[in-house]
């Protein structure tokens, strides 16, 4: 499983913040931040715990919760909604899932939740990577009419592991 302390864990945190204020420096010189307000690029690391069946309110039984850490911070649930398998699934381990995720955030000084629709693909062998990219839908208290997207990365074995994320969040 990775450790959120190792080496590359530490790499690719700093790529992805690397990477989230280049997408910022482009979309503010390009002109097209959000007409509404203003976005707010976010980069960090994420750890994945399973939840008890009894606990877990998913159509497919898998939950994951964990926290956000980083620019974007904050306690968060996610029931997933579907697992699928691919054509190609026998071949590449890869499966695709999707999840509903509330993350009770903190963002520059403001607190809400924020609901992720959360789509990716799990490599169901090895090392368990995944990718996947958190869609904003929605928000409560200082993040109501947010929008934007995070994007993350990691391993997850057994229903636990650690990731990085990176993107922006769009205040209104």
């Amino acid at each position: 499983m990775f450790n959120p302390n190792s080496t590359s864990m530490k790499k690719i945190a700093k790529r992805a913040s690397a990477f989230a204020c280049a997408v910022a420096a482009v979309i503010l010189a390009s002109g097209q931040a959000n007409a509404a307000g203003h976005c707010i690029p976010v980069a960090g690391t994420f750890d994945i715990n399973p939840v008890l069946p009894a606990d877990c309110t998913s159509p497919v039984g898998i939950c994951g919760k964990g926290n956000f850490n980083g620019v974007l911070r904050g306690g968060y649930f996610s029931p997933f909604t579907s697992i699928v398998p691919t054509a190609d699934t026998p071949t590449t381990g890869v499966i695709l899932f999707t999840a509903d995720n509330t993350l009770h955030a903190r963002l520059a000084g403001l607190t809400g939740d924020i609901v992720f629709k959360e789509a990716g693909g799990f490599h169901t062998v090895g090392d368990g990577e995944f990718s996947e990219l958190f869609s904003i839908v929605s928000g409560t208290g200082a993040f109501a009419g947010v929008s934007g997207q995070v994007y993350g990365n990691g391993t997850a074995v057994n229903g636990a592991g650690n990731g990085a994320y990176f993107g922006k969040v769009c205040l209104p």
